[in-house]
């Protein structure tokens, strides 16, 4: 009989034991937060900064133009090399301003990652130059910018890229 006892005793310590570690492993796991879906407002919001910075490129404000990039920002054009930084991504405005071009640019679609930091986005445009006589040449372009969410809540293109279409082939007239 004190056998069985005993071994009651220890199968009650046992049991009890691991009832208090599993709710101790279990009190100890963190709860997974579900992070609010703050997308459509997200995209609004870049649509809103890709719109104004088409103004302040329309308006040839490289200061504001530059304004819209952090400071470790990659930008890609074809007419120049890989610009790194925001104080180059301004030279690049403001050399590019000089030759005071008309640019439109319509965003085409934003998309916004789940987490909520990163988003891209693209769309077409068109810049119009003109050349020392004041001829106008009209370039078509596309691009991609890879946004980022600041610490602040705001929206900054990480990366910039523009691509011009290549030129309209002339026709050909057939002999019959």
């Amino acid at each position: 009989m004190f056998l069985r006892s005993y071994q009651r005793i220890r199968y009650s310590l046992l049991l009890a034991t691991f009832v208090a570690l599993t709710f101790t492993l279990t009190g100890c796991q963190q709860q997974a937060t579900q992070t609010p879906d703050t997308r459509a407002a997200d995209e609004t919001a870049i649509r809103a900064a890709d719109g104004d910075m088409a103004k302040a490129v329309a308006a040839l404000d490289p200061v504001k133009a530059a304004s819209f990039y952090p400071d470790d920002v990659v930008g890609m054009s074809p007419d120049a090399p890989t610009i790194q930084g925001k104080e180059n991504m301004q030279k690049y405005f403001e050399t590019f301003m000089a030759g005071k071009p008309e640019m439109s640019w319509k965003t085409v679609k934003v998309e916004v990652a789940r987490s909520g930091d990163l988003a891209y986005s693209w769309g077409t445009g068109k810049i119009d130059t003109r050349d020392k006589k004041g001829k106008v040449t009209e370039t078509t372009i596309k691009g991609v910018s890879v946004w980022k969410k600041q610490a602040d809540g705001s929206w900054k293109i990480a990366l910039d890229t523009m691509i011009p279409d290549p030129p309209a082939k002339p026709a050909t007239k057939h002999a019959d």
